[in-house]
């Protein structure tokens, strides 16, 4: 989910009597808490393979929450004259739980047993941009400005909304995925591996991908239609001999440990063997594809440049 989205949750939660009861250090814990694991955006600094490795990592885990909880509102406690570090921790916590929860419904995947488990987790029920989640939260904050003695009425309202607002797009998700598995069955597909993520304005529109061993299939549904929008068919590059060397790279065992279906591609250019790797799962556009890995090779074969999401990372991988 992007920033303003979450400050805009985290700001709504303190509304719910924390703000009535603490007052406007409420709304500041909340916040802080809400936005704080973010700052993991930070890792970008060491380069676009850190970043892919670190970003929602060990700031979004649910393990390592209640100490970064606590660390933040002993950083308030310190800085302000309000002096109840368990209730600040309380507030703080629920801000930074509220900002996991709302990264996890999205298709970017977080790690939220890290440093336990690594693997990423995804409940592909909204976009990262989802303005059936931003404007409501926007508004319930406008409203609880203009009538401050409804507020945790108003506040609880609209979180209650968003709960329903959840329950539908999984209902909706579970429609089209029926959809995406009678597609599959009525074309015959070995399946390997099947996933339904969230286009824009989901639980609208929604986008099928599926993996066999010859192929995979990107497949568009509409909650308005029965059958798919669009279909399209990525053969399998197979046989490559540069493809080969790409996949024993660290920086590709990387990507495919973030990527849900990479897809591997390879062109020649001035002489240049180029070995591109994009995830289907952001797919969205035709010809639009973020975090692309590109692994060039000389002419001679030898490794020569790697970038990842257009960032120089370097040939020592």
């Amino acid at each position: 989910m992007d920033p303003i989205t979450h400050g805009l949750i985290g700001t709504l939660g303190s509304r719910t009597g924390f703000s009535q009861k603490s007052g406007r250090i409420a709304t500041i814990a909340f916040l802080i808490g809400a936005i704080f694991p973010d700052l993991d955006i930070l890792v970008a600094l060491g380069g676009p393979d850190f970043s892919l490795r670190y970003h929602r990592g060990i700031t979004h885990s649910v393990i390592a929450a209640p100490f970064f909880a606590i660390f933040l509102a002993a950083l308030i406690y310190r800085f302000t004259s309000y002096k109840n570090l368990l209730a600040l921790a309380l507030m703080v916590g629920l801000g930074i739980y509220s900002h996991i929860f709302f990264d996890l419904i999205t298709s970017y995947g977080t790690v939220i047993f890290d440093p336990i488990s690594m693997k990423r987790y995804s409940w592909n029920l909204v976009f990262i941009i989802d303005p059936f989640i931003t404007i409501p939260a926007l508004l319930g904050l406008i409203l609880c400005w203009k009538f401050k003695g409804k507020a945790i009425l108003i506040s609880f309202s609209v979180l209650v909304f968003l709960v329903f607002y959840m329950i539908l797009s999984l209902a909706l998700k579970s429609i089209n995925g029926d959809k995406l598995t009678k597609f599959a069955y009525e074309n015959t597909l070995d399946v390997k591996k099947s996933t339904l993520y969230p286009l824009p304005l989901a639980p609208i529109f929604w986008m099928g991908v599926i993996e066999t061993e010859d192929a995979f299939y990107k497949i568009n549904f509409s909650m308005f239609k029965d059958g798919p929008t669009s279909i399209k068919e990525i053969s399998r590059t197979s046989g490559n001999s540069f493809i080969s060397l790409a996949n024993e790279l660290e920086i590709t065992s990387l990507y495919k440990w973030f990527a849900d279906y990479p897809v591997a591609q390879y062109r020649k250019s001035n002489g240049e063997h180029i070995v591109e790797f994009y995830d289907l799962r952001f797919n969205i556009i035709s010809g639009k594809n973020p975090f692309i890995l590109k692994i060039i090779y000389t002419r001679d074969g030898n490794l020569k440049d790697i970038f990842l999401n257009g960032r120089y990372v370097g040939e020592a991988l």
